[in-house]
């Protein structure tokens, strides 16, 4: 897998911050995520997230604001450094502890793999065959803010999103779950706290990480929409 470091221009970071916006007001919100980790540090951006339809007006207000005043480039290159410093780690994980992993989730590696540098802090992915990871730099308060296993959580997202998550019309809230029982399993990473009360941690174990994870995520939407049919009965 050949690995490419990037920074977004002007444009691709302000069609990522539009982007993000609707996914912010669509799926984000009632999650309490924050805006701050999609927009730069930045209070009229602030403003634009509170904003739940956007205009073509204010979304042109708003572009023009970004592209005049705000962009920098420096910001997105600010952890250029740590980035390749954790890299080695990040290789090494994929290799001895995921790789052997691949046909217990029905996954393939990514023959490319982008790492492009934007605004906010956290990250997100995107599958294909050339799969990106998308670092938030720019609000990143420690100075390696944990990149290695920041990365492996959105790679373990790029192996299973598209036979796994997206055939079994996972919601945002289990697939969060699901990556973050695997994340702690083979490399560490703290679980998030919003998502740690799950569905999901009956059927996401140790033992169907290694050994089916398709089949588990399957047995649990089915009776995950079991129990949502029976609430709506209920009500």
């Amino acid at each position: 897998m050949q690995i490419i470091l990037k920074h977004m221009n002007a444009e691709e970071a302000w069609q990522y911050i539009l982007q993000a916006h609707k996914r912010y007001q669509l799926k984000l919100k009632k999650f309490n995520y924050s805006p701050n980790g999609f927009i730069p540090n930045d209070i009229r951006i602030y403003e634009m997230f509170q904003i739940t339809e956007l205009s073509d007006e204010q979304i042109q207000h708003y572009h023009d604001i970004f592209i005049n005043e705000i962009h920098n480039p420096m910001l997105l290159a600010k952890q250029d450094e740590n980035i390749k410093n954790a890299l080695p780690k990040f290789q090494q994980i994929i290799e001895k502890r995921i790789k052997p992993l691949l046909s217990a989730w029905n996954a393939k590696m990514p023959e490319t793999l982008t790492i492009l540098c934007t605004y906010g802090f956290g990250a997100s992915y995107g599958t294909g065959k050339n799969a990106r990871i998308t670092l938030r730099v720019s609000n990143a308060k420690r100075k390696d803010f944990g990149i290695c296993q920041l990365m492996l959580h959105e790679f373990v997202h790029i192996l299973i999103e598209e036979q796994i998550i997206q055939k079994y019309k996972v919601p945002q809230d289990l697939k969060e779950r699901i990556v973050d029982i695997i994340g702690f399993e083979l490399f560490d990473k703290p679980v998030q706290p919003m998502f740690e009360k799950s569905f999901a941690n009956t059927y996401i174990t140790p033992e169907t990480i290694k050994t089916d994870l398709a089949t588990a995520v399957a047995k649990m939407m089915t009776d995950y929409t079991k129990m949502q049919s029976q609430h709506a009965k209920e009500k």
